[in-house]
C-alpha cells in the first residue's frame, strides 16, 4: 500500500504542477509582475509552486482532510469537496495578488476563469469516467467470477492494475481538455494583453478596462457556481450511497452538456468583447484617420497659399524693379524726395517678402508649415505665442507624428486661449536628451476645466470632439511615451514624453511623411528652456 500510496502522490504532485502551469499560461502577458528582478525567480514558477503545495496539503494532509470532511478520514458527502475548492482558490487569488500587479478586476477574473474550466471541463468528463471505471471493474469481475477458485489476492491486483491506468489515462484526458481550452481563451485574450499595465495614467482608462474584465467574469463565475451546485448535489451517504447520476441517468447527457455550454459562453463572451474591442479601435483609427485627412489638407492649403504668393511677388518683382529704377532716376535729377520714396519702396518689398517666408524654421517642412500657420492664427487673435521647436533628425521621429501632436496641442491652446479675458500666451518648448524627447505646451486659459478619469472633457457638440488628446496618445504610444495634463491658476499644461528609436512597423492608415525629411542641423540641443514644469 506505501509503494501505491506514493506512486498516486507523484501523480497528483505532476498533475498539480502541470495545472499551476497552466494557470501561469493563462496569466501571462495580463499582468506585471510586482517583485520581478534580474537574478530572482519568476512570478509564475512561485505560483505553480504554491498551487501544487495548496492542492497536495489539501489532499493528504490529516488534519486539513479533517477539518474538510467534518472530522471523518473520508468524504462522505460531494458538498464537503466544496472547501477544498475554495481554499485552493482564495490561496490563489492572494498570493497572485502579492505577485501581480495591475488591474484587480483583470485578475480576479482570470483566476475566477481557470477555476471555472478546470471544474467545467471534470463535470463534462465526470460520467464518462465513473461510467467507465464501473464497467472496466465489471469486467475484471467477470474474468475472475468464471474460475471454480478465485485468487483474490490476483483479483485485489488486478483492480489496483486497472484503477491506476484508468487514473492515468482520466488525468491525461482531463489536462489534454483543460489545456486545449484554456488555449483557446487565452487565444482570444490577446487583445487584453499588456493591456492593463501601468504605463496608462488615466484612471478613466482603468476604470473602462475593469468594466470590460467584468463583463469576461460574468459568465465565469457562472461557470463556477454551476459546477459548485453540482457538487452540493452530486452523491451523499448515510445508511447507503445516494448518487444523483443513478437516480436520473439522463443527467449523464445532461451534465457534459451544460457544463460544455458554459465553457462555449465563457469563450464566446470572450471572442464578442475581444470583437467590440476591435471594431472600437478600428472606429478611433478611422476617426483619427479623418482628422489627419483634414490636418493634411490644411497644411496643402497652407503651402497652396505660400506658393501663390511667392509667384505673385515674382510675377511683380519686375514691376517693382523698373519702379525702383525711375525712382532712382529721379534722385539723379535732383528730386530729393525719390531717396525716400525708394527706401520706403524698398522696406514695402521686404515687408511683402519677410510675409510671403516661413515664419519659423524647424528643420523639416511639415513641422515648418504646421507651426508656421499657429503663429500666425495666434498674432490674428492677439495671442503672445513663443514656440521653440526643432525636429530631431536622430531618434527615428516620424515628422507627421510629431506634426499631429503639434497640430492638436497648439489647436487646443488657441481654442483655450480665446476664452481668456486678460492676458493670452501659448509658451511651446521641446528638449531632447539622448533617444528621449519631450514636447511642453503651456497656454493661459478662462474658466474652468471639466475633467473625467484623469483627463479633461471637451465641451464642443460637434461629431468627432475630444481627438485631439486622443490623437496625441495614440502617437505617444507608438513611440512607448505618455502624455500628462494638469491645470493650474488659469494655465494649462500638456506634456508629451517620446522614447526615439521606435520599430513601428504598423502605421494603421497614418500616412508616411519620411519621404518629405529634408537636411538641416540637428536638433539636439534645445533653446529656451521653458520655466514650468509642464
Amino acid at each position: 500500500m506505501q509503494m501505491k500510496d506514493a506512486i498516486y502522490f507523484g501523480m497528483d504532485l505532476v498533475e498539480y504542477l502541470i495545472l499551476g502551469w497552466l494557470l501561469c499560461s493563462l496569466l501571462e502577458g495580463m499582468l506585471l509582475q510586482r517583485f520581478y528582478k534580474k537574478g530572482m525567480p519568476q512570478s509564475k514558477w512561485l505560483l505553480v509552486i504554491q498551487y501544487a503545495a495548496v492542492r497536495l496539503t489539501l489532499g493528504y494532509a490529516q488534519w486539513a482532510k479533517q477539518l474538510a470532511y467534518g472530522g471523518e478520514p473520508y468524504i462522505a458527502d460531494s458538498r464537503q469537496s466544496i472547501f477544498p475548492l475554495a481554499v485552493s482558490f482564495l490561496f490563489t487569488l492572494l498570493f497572485c495578488m502579492l505577485l501581480y500587479r495591475g488591474n484587480r478586476m483583470l485578475l480576479l477574473s482570470l483566476v475566477t476563469a481557470f477555476y471555472a474550466l478546470l471544474e467545467l471541463v471534470r463535470f463534462t468528463l465526470y460520467p464518462v469516467a465513473v461510467n467507465s471505471i464501473g464497467w472496466l471493474a465489471d469486467a475484471v469481475y467477470q474474468k475472475f467470477s468464471f474460475q471454480e477458485e478465485v485468487d483474490y489476492t490476483r483479483y485485489a491486483q488486478c483492480i489496483s492494475e486497472v484503477e491506476m491506468i484508468w487514473n492515468l489515462a482520466h488525468a491525461f484526458c482531463f489536462i489534454l481538455f483543460l489545456w486545449l481550452v484554456i488555449r483557446q481563451y487565452r487565444k482570444l485574450l490577446t487583445f487584453l494583453e499588456h493591456g492593463f499595465s501601468e504605463r496608462r495614467s488615466a484612471s478613466g482608462g482603468r476604470r473602462r478596462e475593469a468594466r470590460e474584465a467584468s463583463v469576461l467574469f460574468v459568465p465565469e463565475l457562472m461557470g463556477l457556481l454551476f459546477t459548485i451546485m453540482l457538487r452540493c448535489i452530486l452523491f451523499y451517504y448515510k445508511t447507503e450511497v445516494y448518487n444523483l447520476i443513478e437516480a436520473y441517468p439522463e443527467l449523464n447527457l445532461m451534465i457534459p452538456l451544460l457544463s460544455l455550454l458554459c465553457i462555449a459562453s465563457i469563450l464566446l463572451g470572450a471572442s464578442m468583447l475581444g470583437k467590440l474591442k476591435e471594431e472600437h479601435e478600428k472606429r478611433r483609427w478611422w476617426e483619427m484617420y479623418q482628422s489627419q485627412t483634414e490636418e493634411l489638407r490644411e497644411h496643402v492649403r497652407d503651402m497652396e497659399d505660400a506658393y501663390r504668393q511667392i509667384r505673385g511677388m515674382k510675377h511683380d518683382m519686375k514691376h517693382y524693379i523698373a519702379d525702383i529704377n525711375a525712382l532712382l532716376a529721379q534722385m539723379e535729377r535732383g528730386d530729393e524726395r525719390a531717396g525716400e520714396e525708394v527706401r520706403h519702396y524698398i522696406n514695402s518689398i521686404q515687408g511683402a517678402l519677410d510675409e510671403a517666408d516661413e515664419t519659423c524654421r524647424t528643420n523639416h517642412p511639415v513641422t515648418d508649415v504646421i507651426l508656421g500657420r499657429y503663429i500666425r492664427l495666434a498674432k490674428q487673435k492677439g495671442i503672445a505665442i513663443s514656440a521653440n521647436f526643432l525636429y530631431p533628425k536622430a531618434g527615428g521621429f516620424d515628422a507627421f507624428d510629431l506634426g499631429v501632436i503639434l497640430h492638436n496641442a497648439l489647436e487646443n491652446a488657441v481654442e483655450a486661449c480665446e476664452k481668456e479675458s486678460g492676458q493670452k500666451e501659448i509658451l511651446l518648448d521641446s528638449r531632447k536628451k539622448g533617444n528621449m524627447l519631450l514636447i511642453s505646451v503651456e497656454n493661459s486659459f478662462g474658466g474652468t476645466v471639466k475633467w473625467e478619469g484623469g483627463w479633461p472633457v471637451s465641451e464642443k457638440e460637434a461629431s468627432g470632439h475630444g481627438l485631439g488628446l486622443v490623437n496625441i496618445r495614440s502617437c505617444a504610444e507608438k513611440y512607448f511615451g505618455r502624455v500628462t495634463v494638469r491645470a493650474e491658476r488659469h494655465r494649462f499644461y500638456l506634456t508629451v514624453m517620446l522614447q526615439g528609436n521606435a520599430a513601428v512597423n504598423d502605421r494603421k492608415g497614418v500616412f508616411d511623411y519620411k519621404s518629405l525629411n529634408c537636411g538641416g542641423r540637428d536638433a539636439d540641443k534645445s533653446g529656451r528652456s521653458n520655466e514650468t514644469d509642464g
